[in-house]
């Protein structure tokens, strides 16, 4: 992006639609510090906005045109306390606990999803781009069924002791164009079938996307696809960041940077020539986003 800047500046050249740059921190965890505090105070007024998130990787290129809904839990466990070698006299917390995530992924993570017919092109296209990574049929029930991680598990004073107390995150993922409320209404009355568990805090959100032939997706995947000479999928992402903030907002998004494997890897890097092409189909984005509007 700062390449791009300085292409304009350095030529002199007029852009045909006012361009702004913004920088936030915060992303990954949807953080107010971010992108939502420029969004409050009006300070970013835009029709519509490429985020610089790596899309790509080598030989496989694409646009991120949507972003997965996500239910993070909190779940609580009450047991009674017992010696270890007495185990019998007490209730275990941590199986309750553990007991009731599996309930949870048998009875609700395997209920197929009711996708959006708007966004089942996506899926489609996203199964593909992912197929040759993870294999077609766990791609595709990646984007069918929710997905369900248990993060955080704890609970327990001494191997000796039987816990009478424990405590879950759980984090679920669910397509674009899924209603994240009516899911989370399930999970609810799933939680409340298991005895001894609370549910003590939930956060979520509706995952959301971008029609495949709007102006800005057009202009992205075309330009992309003339600088790589290769096809550029329109795919969804498997998580969500400030893509969905956005849109949510009004302002039409994707997400967009050519990259390599090592997307958060240990040893995460961009090469140069990389950057370099990420900087050409930057500057050319204003004059072909315009072209796709006047079309």
């Amino acid at each position: 992006m700062l390449f791009t800047i300085q292409a304009f500046a350095a030529t002199d050249t007029e852009p045909p639609v006012d361009l702004l740059f913004a920088f936030v921190s915060d992303e990954e965890v949807g953080g107010d510090a971010g992108l939502p505090a420029l969004l409050k105070n009006g300070d970013l007024n835009a029709d519509a906005c490429v985020i610089g998130e790596p899309t790509c990787e080598k030989g496989r290129h694409s646009v991120t045109v949507a972003d997965r809904g996500s239910i993070w839990l909190t779940l609580e466990a009450s047991g009674e306390g017992a010696h270890g070698s007495r185990p019998v006299l007490g209730v275990n917390a941590i199986d309750r606990l553990y007991n009731a995530v599996e309930t949870l992924r048998e009875r609700f993570g395997t209920q197929r999803l009711d996708i959006d017919p708007d966004v089942e092109p996506i899926v489609e296209e996203s199964i593909e781009y992912y197929s040759p990574s993870m294999g077609e049929d766990v791609a595709r029930d990646l984007f069918q069924y929710p997905s369900i991680n248990l993060g955080i598990l704890e609970g327990g004073d001494a191997i000796n002791s039987v816990p009478q107390s424990a405590r879950a995150e759980i984090d679920v993922r669910l397509t674009a164009g899924v209603h994240t409320p009516d899911v989370l209404a399930g999970i609810r009355e799933c939680v409340a079938d298991c005895e001894g568990i609370t549910i003590a805090d939930v956060s979520w959100s509706v995952g959301t996307a971008e029609p495949p032939g709007s102006p800005l997706v057009e202009a992205v995947a075309s330009t992309a696809a003339d600088v790589t000479g290769e096809r550029v999928f329109r795919r969804s992402a498997t998580g969500g960041g400030d893509a969905k903030t956005l849109r949510n907002a009004g302002v039409s998004t994707v997400e967009f940077a050519l990259g390599t494997d090592t997307v958060h890897a240990p040893d995460e890097y961009v090469p140069v020539d990389v950057l370099v092409d990420n900087a050409v189909v930057y500057a050319q984005l204003p004059t072909a986003w315009q072209f796709q509007i006047d079309q």
